[in-house]
Order: structure tokens, then sequence, then C-alpha cells
């Protein structure tokens, strides 16, 4: 992946870093539509493809189907690989709870509402074989990305500790220490993240930075932001800003389109459902 991804920035062409997407595969459609890919151009998923919203199963097949996607594990993918077992459905382990209640219920709904047919007959051996399949494929996604000039991880790094050193927990779950960091990550490198909304980060510059990108006010030497932010957080409520914000590596342009989907609470309950 990463020499696939540096090849295409070293011969000119774009690389798009796209933040979580969360479920709502019609938005990540519309996102990718505007960016009119060529065969050498790329998209990189920063993770958390899945949960919450109306459709996981989908955003795993366009994600899974286009070879000009490169993918980065989230901590939702690493909850599905442990917690996604169709046996458990009607008596989860700890796992699958704590997955489950942090959007895992949507996703198991999209995925049996896939296999199951107009008629409400549910094909449970493809199910099975999918889940399975999918699980195997989130489990070899890689946790980060180093590129010449770039780093692109779900959550960030521990500033605390030798760069080189970082463990899977901290790359897909970390918050404060990574944000609140003094100096950059990697004195050579922009580390481009999702995982946190950036509504989060940006919250001493009032809500109307809410749905916007986070940049961090630490510096490379090249004049570039230490670290940026990219979860401009899909699955806000009806009244608040909710967006699927891209950054282009080779041009440094951000790009964004609302959400898609009408996502009020009845309709957040109704994808929880078969």
């Amino acid at each position: 992946m990463e020499k696939d991804l540096q090849d295409s920035l070293d011969n000119g062409h774009n690389v798009w870093a796209i933040g979580d997407v969360h479920g709502f595969s019609l938005t990540l459609e519309r996102l990718l539509d505007t960016f009119d890919l060529s065969l050498d151009d790329r998209v990189v998923l920063l993770g958390d493809l899945i949960d919450r919203g109306p459709d996981s199963f989908d955003v795993v097949r366009i994600a899974r189907s286009d070879p000009r996607i490169h993918c980065i594990k989230g901590n939702h993918e690493d909850m599905m690989v442990d917690g996604f077992n169709m046996e458990q459905l009607q008596n989860p382990g700890s796992d699958m709870r704590m997955w489950l209640y942090n959007g895992g219920q949507a996703t198991v709904a999209s995925y049996i509402r896939a296999y199951t047919d107009e008629f409400g007959h549910e094909d449970s051996e493809q199910l099975l074989l999918q889940v399975v399949d999918d699980k195997e494929w989130m489990q070899r996604l890689p946790s980060h990305v180093v590129l010449n000039q770039w780093r692109m991880v779900h959550a960030g790094y521990d500033p605390r500790r030798e760069l080189e050193g970082q463990d899977e927990d901290t790359l897909l779950w970390i918050r404060k220490p990574f944000h609140k960091a003094k100096q950059p990550i990697d004195a050579e490198r922009t580390v481009v993240f999702g995982h946190t909304p950036t509504m989060t980060l940006n919250k001493h510059l009032g809500s109307a930075k809410w749905g916007k990108p986070w940049f961090s006010e630490v510096q490379l030497s090249d004049g570039r932001s230490a670290s940026i932010g990219l979860d401009t957080c899909l699955f806000h409520e009806e009244n608040q800003p909710a967006t699927l914000t891209a950054l282009n590596l080779q041009t440094l342009e951000v790009r964004h389109v609302n959400r898609v989907e009408r996502w009020s609470e009845d309709i957040r309950e109704q994808v929880k459902n078969v």
C-alpha cells in the first residue's frame, strides 16, 4: 500500500484521505463522485468505515471493490473483528456487547438485510461466509501508513513513546495526549487522522467550526500543520453540521460533502432493525 500511494504522489496523481464514514454509504459515494478519479488516483479511508450509520455493509463493499481505494484499520473495525459473531446474536459475549453498544447493532442489521430477499428469506450460509471474509479483510488492514511527507492513522500517536514503538491500541484509540502534543510527532511528516470528531478539537473556536477539519497549531519546519483531523462527524443530530471531509495530499485541497442520508431519531432506530 505505501509504495502504491507514494508512487501515485511522485507521479503527480491525486491521493485523497477521507475521514470516518461510519456506515453512510450514499455520502461516501457522493464525495467519491466529486473526485473524478483517474485510474492512477488513489483514496485512503482513515478507518471507522462501519457502525452507527445506515449501511455499513455497503461501505465495505465500496471499499473492497475499487482497487484505487486503500483502507486503514479503525477502532470500530477492530471491535467488529472481535465482536461480530452470528452465533452469539441472541446471547452476545462481552466483546460483542461492547461492539453492539458502540454502533455495531446497525452494522449487524445492514449485513442481515443484504442477505435477506424481498420475501424475508435469509441466506444464512452466504451471510456467515461474508461476515467471516470481511472480518479477515479488516484484520489484515494496516494500523498506519507512512509516506515521505505524511503519516496516516486512525487515532494518532502517543508523544510520550518512541515513534517506532507504538502499539496498535494506541494507533486505534488514543485521543488527548496526541491532540495536545507540543512538538511534532514526526519532524518530517504531517499526521492525518480521524477518530475524534473535530467539533471537540475546534470547540474553542465556536460552533462555526463544526463540520470543518482540525489543523494543529504545531507546525513542521516547512510550515505545514503537524497533524490534521478529518473526522468531521457524519452522525450529528439533524440540526447540526454533518459532513464527510477529504484532504488531497497532492494539492492540499480540502473537500467535503454534506450528509446525504436523512438522519432523524426514528431513522437511527430503524437502521438497527431488520
